[in-house]
């Protein structure tokens, strides 16, 4: 059984895709992709070869070895790309997804690309935006006591630098209770840093401009 960080990131996998789960852990995942017929194949990639023996034997378990292959690999490095079409990255920072997806050997111009970010979801959301990358839809999903977002995006060519909400908060839709939660916590984070910095006699500009943008978003002065 998935956790709720996962099944987001499985509705976003298109039916018949060839997936790649970077840092696949124990392929629970993979897994669940063939098993409820969303994936053709998928390959579970991971940096350790500890993970990679657990998700063999998850694989095995399930009796799924002809398609689910396990590939050692520093994220994408040797993962082939003509075999893959969606690609998901679960359960790491943002800036280690943007350095995965920055040292990608191979374009990634025709791949889904399907991110959960534990932290730094505005670093991401930039690198993806300056990099000819949208994002197609985001949702938030609440794992415990912590609210993450999950997000696709596939590439346009459209390179800009995005305004303040769309870098705290993507493509998530306020009527959303837990993603307006999110928002929400990312207002109070902002006040924080703002006034964490007035403290400290800084320039605390930006981060009071960036709070006010989110502030008007959730009376909904803005989308």
């Amino acid at each position: 059984m998935l956790n709720p960080r996962l099944e987001a990131c499985a509705r976003y996998v298109r039916p018949g895709a060839n997936v790649c789960d970077v840092g696949t852990d124990h392929a629970l995942l993979a897994v669940y992709l063939r098993e409820q017929g969303i994936a053709q194949n998928v390959i579970a990639s991971d940096i350790g070869e500890g993970p990679l023996a657990a998700a063999q034997r998850t694989i095995s378990a399930h009796g799924l070895e002809d398609s689910i292959r396990t590939i050692l690999s520093d994220g994408l490095e040797h993962v082939p790309a003509e075999e893959v079409t969606d690609i998901v990255i679960a359960g790491m920072g943002g800036e280690t997804m943007v350095h995965i997806l920055g040292d990608c050997p191979w374009s990634l111009t025709e791949k889904r690309l399907i991110l959960q970010p534990m932290t730094k979801a505005d670093v991401l959301r930039s690198w993806l935006y300056a990099h000819g990358f949208a994002i197609c839809e985001e949702t938030c999903v609440r794992d415990g006591r912590f609210l993450y977002a999950v997000l696709y995006a596939e590439y346009t060519g459209e390179c800009f630098t995005p305004d303040w909400v769309t870098v705290r908060l993507g493509k998530m839709d306020l009527s959303d209770s837990d993603c307006r939660a999110y928002a929400e916590r990312q207002y109070d984070v902002l006040c924080q840093s703002r006034d964490g910095r007035i403290r400290a006699g800084m320039d605390a500009s930006p981060f009071d401009e960036a709070a006010e943008a989110i502030a008007s978003a959730l009376k909904g002065d803005c989308t």
